[in-house]
C-alpha cells in the first residue's frame, strides 16, 4: 500500500473547494448531471489532449493551483488520430477480422453435412468482437493500461492544497 502524504488544511478550504470546484468542471464541459469526486476528466465527460490541457491551465488560474509540481504522464491522453499509420493498420486489422469471421463461417458450412452439431458450436463460438486494439483508438479508451485517471477528486484535493495532487495519495489532517 503506497505511504500517504498528510495535508494540514482548513475544514472552510476544504469544503468551499469541495463545493466550488465540480461546479466549475460541469460548467467547463457542459455536461448537465452533477459530478462526484470519482467522475473522470476523459472517461466520464469525454475531454481529452488539449480539452484536458485547456482544463488544468484555466482550473489552476482560477483555483491559484500549482500546477509546475506533479508528472503529468499518463493523466492526459493524445489527442486521437494524429498518425496515419495506426489508421492503416487498424483498416488491415479489421479486414484481416472479417476476413477470419467469414472463413469461420465456410468452415461451419463445410462441417454441415457431417456433423450439426460442431457447424453450430463454430458458428456459435464465432471470432467474437474485435479486440481491445479497435477499442484503444476510441477517444474515451485509456491509451496506456497502466494510465492514471485524472478525476474531480483529483482537482478538489489540489485546490485545497494549492498544489496538483492525486486525490488518493493525501490524507487531509484539518485545522484547528
Amino acid at each position: 500500500m503506497m505511504e500517504r502524504e498528510e495535508i494540514t488544511v482548513r475544514f472552510a478550504d476544504l469544503r468551499r473547494a469541495v463545493e466550488t470546484v465540480p461546479a466549475y468542471v460541469q460548467e467547463l464541459s457542459g455536461v448537465g448531471e452533477p459530478l462526484t469526486l470519482r467522475t473522470a476528466i476523459e472517461d466520464d465527460l469525454g475531454m481529452i489532449g488539449l480539452d484536458t490541457e485547456e482544463l488544468l491551465r484555466t482550473f489552476g488560474q482560477q483555483f491559484r493551483v500549482d500546477l509546475t509540481r506533479f508528472d503529468f504522464t499518463g493523466l492526459i491522453s493524445p489527442e486521437p488520430g494524429g498518425n496515419p499509420l495506426v489508421v492503416l493498420l487498424l483498416l488491415l486489422y479489421v479486414a484481416l477480422w472479417l476476413l477470419a469471421w467469414v472463413a469461420n463461417g465456410i468452415a461451419a458450412l463445410c462441417w454441415a453435412p457431417f456433423s450439426l452439431v460442431r457447424a453450430r458450436r463454430m458458428l456459435q463460438a464465432g471470432i467474437g468482437a474485435l479486440p481491445p486494439v479497435v477499442q484503444s483508438l476510441s477517444p474515451a479508451a485509456r491509451p496506456w493500461p497502466t494510465a492514471q485517471v485524472l478525476t474531480v477528486g483529483d482537482l478538489v484535493a489540489s485546490a485545497a492544497t494549492g498544489y496538483f495532487v492525486k486525490r488518493e495519495r493525501v490524507r487531509f489532517v484539518l485545522a484547528a
